[in-house]
């Protein structure tokens, strides 16, 4: 495992903020405490930050949305797979564990991940091995979007790195705007570049704000980069542009996100005549 990758992982799941987030007198005052106590709701031992999920050294697109969604299950469920958590690195994993989780998730060797299925918490496991959940459909969009961009040669996750604005998980995107520019600052930069990608897919509103805020300059004449138009359609000239960012001129591009009102959109049918310029960015 590159030294450098795990230093990276283990920066964002050990972030240096969730302390004072947390804290019970001042954490209240911490732009991060209301995504960390997000957590006090659900059942088990904190849920670190996620740092990304894909082959983030060797990427070709690199997928940027909102904040992850809590690992939780729902014990009244009336499938046994979907009552127990997903196997996801808690504060009490040691180190080497949660690096390896960050870094070789859809590695088929490190059995973390099975056909896009969410390997559950030792809990569920069975006499026959480990139980697994239904297939991620969020990890599904993304694998059809990568094959529409690369092709189907090589598995999608090899292609592909999908991280966040903010890296604490919470349901329903509870807190993500009160922690996005602290979170962003710290640790986006950093995983941009740690990626070769040379194609940024910005997915969803709040993602494309965070990214604005960031790079105010890069957007003074782009005021409509993630938002749709009147066809329902985000303006390509405002939302397919290059930008300097994380070490590299990359294209960016925004996406409404697949769990928006009106159904998963895609990026061929989004952009159906700029897609090559997309293809062409991420085949570089």
């Amino acid at each position: 495992m590159p030294v450098f990758l795990s230093e990276l992982a283990l920066s964002v799941a050990r972030c240096d903020e969730l302390s004072a987030a947390s804290d019970p007198v001042l954490g209240h005052k911490h732009p991060c405490h209301k995504i960390v106590r997000s957590q006090d709701s659900h059942a088990g031992p904190f849920q670190v930050p996620e740092a990304w999920a894909g082959n983030l050294a060797a990427a070709q697109v690199l997928f940027l949305s909102s904040n992850p969604a809590i690992s939780a299950g729902d014990p009244n469920a009336k499938l046994p797979s979907k009552r127990f958590a997903e196997k996801y690195p808690t504060i009490h994993w040691p180190d080497a564990e949660i690096a390896d989780f960050m870094i070789n998730r859809f590695s088929p060797e490190h059995v973390w991940v099975s056909d896009r299925r969410h390997r559950k918490v030792d809990e569920a496991q069975l006499a026959g091995g480990p139980v697994w959940g239904s297939k991620e459909r969020y990890w599904g969009w993304i694998e059809k979007q990568t094959q529409a961009l690369l092709g189907t040669d090589v598995p999608w996750y090899e292609r592909a790195v999908m991280t966040e604005v903010v890296h604490c998980k919470s349901a329903n995107e509870q807190g993500v705007q009160e922690a996005a520019q602290l979170c962003s600052s710290k640790h986006l930069g950093r995983i941009l570049e740690a990626t070769p990608a040379r194609l940024v897919v910005v997915i969803g509103g709040k993602a494309a704000t965070v990214l604005r805020s960031a790079y105010p300059a890069a957007f003074i004449d782009r005021p409509l980069f993630g938002k749709q138009g009147p066809d329902g359609l985000p303006a390509p000239e405002q939302n397919i542009f290059e930008l300097e960012i994380g070490g590299h001129s990359r294209l960016v591009c925004f996406i409404r996100h697949p769990s928006a009102f009106g159904g998963p959109a895609h990026l061929s049918s989004t952009y159906a005549k700029d897609f090559h310029l997309l293809q062409e960015a991420a085949s570089k």
